[in-house]
């Protein structure tokens, strides 16, 4: 029987080297099975996030490869883009990591204080530049129009 454990002190990863119990019964292996898993380099170069949006434009990329772009690097068991995706499902899209706290992000595995401001700041220039889009455009004509407006500001607020 196999028992590996983790634990997570700050940035430092402790492993607890597996250990075997010996059984009269039954003999124990002791290879275990690595899983390969594929790194962004090992797609074709034209499905890569950066070469898909230099060819097509952002407007061609799901939002997973676009924030792939923005993490830059993923993980030991993870590439960026399932990375990406991870973070997307679990907090519910864009809106729900916009509204993370910082503190939140960064005990994500394969996010550090780095990636994790790099990601609240690229959210929060989209966010700008939605107010200023909204600010520049908008005619409020009706009740809803005001209400409309309205609730773009305050959208993210928690």
């Amino acid at each position: 029987m196999w028992v590996v454990m983790k634990y997570s002190c700050s940035k430092e990863m402790f492993h607890i080297m597996p250990t075997l119990e010996k059984s009269a019964s039954k003999p124990v292996s002791t290879i275990s099975k690595l899983e390969y898993h594929p790194t962004v380099h090992d797609m074709p170069t034209d499905e890569r996030p950066r070469e898909r949006l230099r060819h097509y434009g952002p407007q061609a990329l799901a939002t997973a490869e676009l924030l792939a772009i923005i993490l830059r690097t993923g993980t030991t068991r993870d590439n960026v883009i399932e990375l990406a995706g991870k973070l997307l499902a679990k907090y519910g899209g864009l809106s729900g990591l916009i509204r993370a706290e910082f503190g939140e992000l960064c005990g994500e595995y394969g996010l550090g204080e780095a990636k994790a401001a790099q990601l609240k700041a690229a959210l929060e220039i989209g966010r700008r530049l939605g107010m200023l889009q909204n600010d520049e455009k908008y005619q409020i004509k009706s009740p809803t129009d005001a209400a409309n407006l309205v609730i773009s500001k305050f959208r993210y607020c928690p």
